[in-house]
């Protein structure tokens, strides 16, 4: 994106570098569109992929890939700040999106090959290849950080949680209106926008059905493909977690054949709705699949630095964003976390926002760069204590921040330098209640060798072997950091005082620290004193 878009709102303003000092005059829409001689109609694309090498891109797929709001995915890191422990890590949005594409593509074709009675037309097949292509073109910068800063912030004006599924959709109506995108150009129809849309956001199983898609319930089974929402099983996952584990460690670490569960699996009606079943002999292997994603969660995704550096990122954005702002609808000027009810504004964010911060002379952007230079520097915030177990009362990160402080000798003292972060690692599934559950209990399998490969059923528990079984299918971790090390000594007793508190009121509580194998690594800090803790326990 190109800087122009930039402007702080200060009382002295600066420019963000001496050849970059323009205000925007013009609308949004001026800027970001170009004059430019009417579109040609795009033409059939092959790129080579890291993970699936050669895939072929559709006239409509490339049309699409070939506009500004696209291609702003090139400057979004998939996995954030992951990329500050796993070097590796750098790969963008981008390259998911065209991957999940061309899964969604595979596993359309086959379906198509081997159940011709599903009727799966070729509008069907490039409609769902379009929503897999545009899942997630509604990340922000350093894509999930800049969810937890939003949500962060409007929690604090009382706003209902923002999510980039959301945003995808906005974004891709705003595309097509932008660049004057005629789906009909490509052999699709006006109701298949809606289909697309509804394709991105999921449908759950007793949701009601969307005809304006232009479909019929029997398509239901569609819906299973971009974004499962019944059993988590999408083309979305199978790609990010071979994507993220080859990037991060060089190669997964669970093995995850997407090739084989394509090849095994068959469409057949379950509870009067269709949905894509798998052979059973597939059950470990989807079993594995849920691992990895458990594994990467906990060891990659959730890396105890990874998680410093993205509240580091969020203190940064909390900073600037009274004074970065990007032109919106009607040429209003939007600052980040305004951006997101903002398609216009929206479209202009990228991870570049944290390099203009960095060159900015703006005085009022000084606080936001001193943190910018820690990170720079690897002086990160300090790790209080190694993860325990969340206490099932413990609802917010608020509430968990609230409670430790109430402990301290002065509240005043480190209430600025206290960070909380809650972290929730699960199989990705849930029951009716909301309570992590094993997977596979929301996937159905059939026979290939039955006379009747129709019929689909649950898996028996009593077939699967307790030597693969895990013990528990989610863990809730409550992470404790200090922006400050001389308050490390201070946030520590009085977390110590607020665990033996919880231990001594509550004995049921599991409040043991949670044993990893990337346990924080020791730092200079001030010791504490078993004294201090003044009458509590200090046994942990």
């Amino acid at each position: 994106m190109e800087k122009r878009f930039l402007q702080f709102d200060s009382d002295d303003e600066f420019p963000l570098s001496q050849t970059d000092n323009v205000r925007p005059r013009s609308s949004s829409a001026d800027l970001f569109k170009v004059e430019q001689p009417p579109r040609k109609m795009a033409c059939k694309r092959s790129i080579q992929d890291r993970i699936h090498g050669h895939i072929e891109l559709e006239p409509v797929l490339v049309a699409v890939i070939d506009t500004p709001h696209f291609q702003r995915l090139r400057s979004l890191k998939q996995l954030g700040a992951g990329d500050y422990v796993f070097p590796g890590a750098c790969h963008t949005r981008f390259e998911h999106c065209l991957g999940v594409s061309h899964l969604a593509g595979e596993l359309v074709r086959h379906l198509m090959q081997t159940q011709p009675e599903l009727e799966i037309s070729e509008r069907d097949r490039l409609c769902i290849k379009l929503a897999a292509l545009c899942h997630d073109i509604g990340h922000g910068p350093f894509s999930h950080m800049f969810e937890l800063f939003v949500n962060r912030k409007r929690a604090t004006q009382g706003l209902p949680p923002w999510s980039h599924e959301s945003a995808s959709t906005g974004l891709f109506r705003l595309l097509l209106t932008d660049n004057d995108l005629r789906v009909e150009d490509y052999g699709l129809e006006a109701c298949d926008i809606e289909f697309i849309v509804n394709l991105i956001e999921g449908l759950r199983p007793r949701e009601a059905w969307p005809f304006a898609t232009g479909r019929g319930p029997e398509k239901r089974f569609l819906f299973d493909i971009v974004a499962n929402k019944r059993n988590g099983i999408d083309v979305d996952k199978l790609d990010y977690f071979m994507r993220d584990s080859t990037a991060a460690l060089g190669r997964p670490p669970i093995g995850c054949d997407t090739g084989r569960l394509i090849k095994c699996s068959r469409v057949c009606e379950v509870d009067g709705q269709t949905q894509i079943c798998f052979e059973e002999k597939m059950a470990l292997g989807i079993l594995d699949i849920f691992k990895l994603r458990a594994w990467l969660h906990k060891y990659v995704y959730q890396h105890h630095t990874v998680k410093v550096i993205d509240d580091m990122l969020c203190d940064v954005l909390a900073a600037s964003d009274p004074f970065v702002r990007v032109p919106g609808a009607d040429g209003a000027m939007r600052c980040m976390s305004e951006a997101v009810d903002d398609m216009e504004a929206f479209k202009h964010l990228g991870d570049w926002v944290l390099w203009n911060i960095e060159a900015s002379i703006d005085p009022a952007l000084a606080p936001a760069r001193a943190i910018l230079k820690r990170l720079r520097t690897r002086d990160l915030y300090q790790v209080v204590h190694i993860p325990t177990h969340l206490p099932a009362e413990i609802k917010t990160e608020e509430q968990a921040k609230l409670a430790i402080l109430e402990c301290a000798d002065s509240m005043e003292e480190i209430q600025d330098d206290l960070v909380v972060h809650f972290i929730s690692i699960d199989y990705g599934s849930r029951d009716e209640f909301g309570n992590a559950d094993n997977p596979l209990s929301h996937v159905r399998f059939f026979n290939p060798k039955s006379d009747d490969r129709t019929v689909a059923f649950a898996v028996n528990d009593r077939k699967m072997s307790d030597l693969f079984a895990p013990r528990a299918y989610s863990e809730r971790l409550l992470y404790v950091y200090t922006r400050n090390d001389a308050m490390h000594g201070a946030i520590e007793t009085a977390y110590r005082r607020w665990r033996a508190m919880i231990a001594r009121e509550k004995p049921s509580v599991d409040l043991t620290p949670m044993p990893m194998a990337n346990v924080p690594s020791p730092r200079k800090r001030a010791r504490i004193n078993p004294a201090e803790l003044k009458g509590f326990s200090s046994e942990f």
